[in-house]
């Protein structure tokens, strides 16, 4: 499905066009073994956080807590529904805190919205940024539109035909309902222009050095765009078939950020530049 292009009048141009967001609190992994030296190397660090998460475990069935929306740089609460979350000994729960921490603010972001949102604020989008927004529509989606001078929304691709090029290409949490994996990579990767980025979110297992996809039957011979039954599990090999596609730089960014509502144990956004 496609959507008509969104146009809007390109503002002057000012240096701080490329940046209207806070420093992303992120280090950056090119593979699993500068992970893996990080990881023992900040071994106490990654300990305590995931202790001091544990110590907000509640009763409640809504934790509330005070801290910054780094896309609206406004000061704001973040709620965290605890159903779904993880139950400890004692009966409290800890929230699920990727898709909890919602904002205040209007859009009501939950912490992996916001935290791509903001991710891409802070790398710097140009006033004639042309935005392929790849995946189903989610309530940032308007907030991304209105960072670019064009935004194209789609949820198919279609691999191999001749379209449109983009600076910038967002997916949220989609890629992994997507069977057709390696076509799409070439198709994103074809769809950019060069030193286009593609930065998008997924569910990623970080233990793991190889991806398990989904297996191509129950199809009917046909592989459609999208297939909710089932769902590739992501692991840092993932990072090589981005390499692979035609992206000449690939890697991820773990984050973490209490002030401004990421809290989580391994939290990761993706990057890939053409």
């Amino acid at each position: 499905m496609m959507f008509e292009p969104q146009r809007k009048h390109v503002p002057p141009f000012e240096i701080g066009a490329f940046a209207l967001a806070p420093n992303m609190p992120a280090v950056r992994f090119a593979d699993q073994a500068a992970f893996s030296e990080w990881a023992s190397a900040h071994r106490d660090r990654l300990d305590a956080q995931f202790a001091y998460e544990r110590t907000l475990a509640t009763a409640e069935p809504v934790l509330t807590q005070p801290g910054t929306c780094a896309p609206c740089l406004a000061v704001t609460d973040f709620s965290s529904p605890t159903e779904g979350g993880d139950r400890l000994r004692d009966g409290k729960m800890v929230p699920n805190w990727r898709e909890g921490m919602v904002c205040g603010c209007a859009d009501r972001l939950s912490s992996r919205q916001r935290a791509l949102l903001h991710f891409v604020q802070a790398t710097g989008v140009l006033p004639w940024t042309r935005l392929l927004i790849f995946g189903a529509p989610e309530p940032a989606d308007a907030r991304f539109a209105a960072l670019a001078f064009e935004t194209v929304s789609q949820r198919r691709l279609e691999h191999g035909a001749a379209g449109e090029s983009f600076h910038l290409v967002v997916s949220k949490d989609f890629l992994q309902f997507v069977p057709p994996l390696k076509r799409v990579l070439e198709t994103l990767a074809a769809r950019l222009v060069e030193g286009g980025r593609f930065i998008f979110t997924i569910p990623f297992y970080h233990t793991a050095a190889q991806s398990e996809f989904m297996a191509p039957t129950g199809f009917h011979g046909q592989m459609p765009a999208e297939f909710r039954g089932d769902a590739h599990k992501f692991g840092w090999d993932l990072l090589e078939m981005l390499r692979d596609a035609g992206f000449r730089d690939a890697a991820a960014y773990l984050y973490w950020s209490e002030e401004l509502g990421y809290l989580g144990p391994m939290n990761f956004i993706f990057r890939a530049v053409k």
